[in-house]
């Protein structure tokens, strides 16, 4: 029971951080939308369409091709999406490093990235500058995490004695990681569980794969 309040309590701080972000200026404006039919699913979270463009889902993070549940991830994306004409919402970054669109995905009012995120097959994985979505992918990501939905069937194996997160970053860490010595002390938190850096929507270093 302590772990579990430990675990809200986290959530709550992040969704706090958030809200004080989405206050300041630009954030929290009503999105843009355009339409587009989806011609590829690639995974859970990556689709491609008919004008040529390949939409990277806003706010969330799905295993990788051979990773346990990626196979699922897709599965469930290419059964909403695939085929359809999709509504896309954009936030302050629209274009990732890879030069893939970065977008929330509705089908009518359905938001695609909350529906992979509470079947259990993604988690959090926030950026600053597209933080519109975060409050709700954050508590449908709490659901599936209580409800033992997807990857979150069984508490994952630790890695680490304890991590450490950043919540400018959105990203925890193993201690020894070198990205840990760039984190504020007031930006930083030790969790001594990961499926609690999880449930508080912190995302996995991708360096040091906690």
């Amino acid at each position: 029971m302590n772990g579990m309040r430990r675990q809200r309590a986290l959530g709550c701080a992040l969704i706090a951080v958030v809200g004080l972000i989405l206050g300041c200026p630009g954030g929290g404006r009503e999105p843009r939308l355009d339409r587009a039919r989806v011609i590829a699913v690639r995974d859970g979270d990556t689709i491609e369409l008919d004008d040529g463009r390949v939409v990277r889902y806003i706010g969330i993070d799905t295993p990788e091709v051979g990773e346990p549940g990626a196979d699922s991830a897709t599965a469930l994306n290419r059964q909403l999406v695939d085929g359809k004409t999709v509504k896309l919402a954009y936030g302050y970054d629209r274009i990732d490093r890879y030069g893939r669109t970065l977008a929330v995905v509705y089908i009518d009012d359905l938001m695609v990235n909350e529906e992979i995120v509470r079947a259990g097959w993604a988690w959090c994985y926030f950026f600053d500058g597209n933080l519109t979505p975060a409050p709700t992918l954050l508590l449908a990501l709490q659901e599936a995490m209580r409800e033992r939905r997807g990857l979150w069937k069984t508490p994952h194996e630790e890695t680490a004695d304890y991590y450490v997160a950043s919540f400018s970053a959105f990203r925890f860490h193993r201690p020894e990681c070198p990205a840990v010595a760039g984190i504020k002390l007031h930006n930083r938190m030790v969790i001594p569980v990961k499926d609690s850096a999880f449930y508080a929507g912190f995302a996995p270093c991708a360096n040091c794969r906690p």
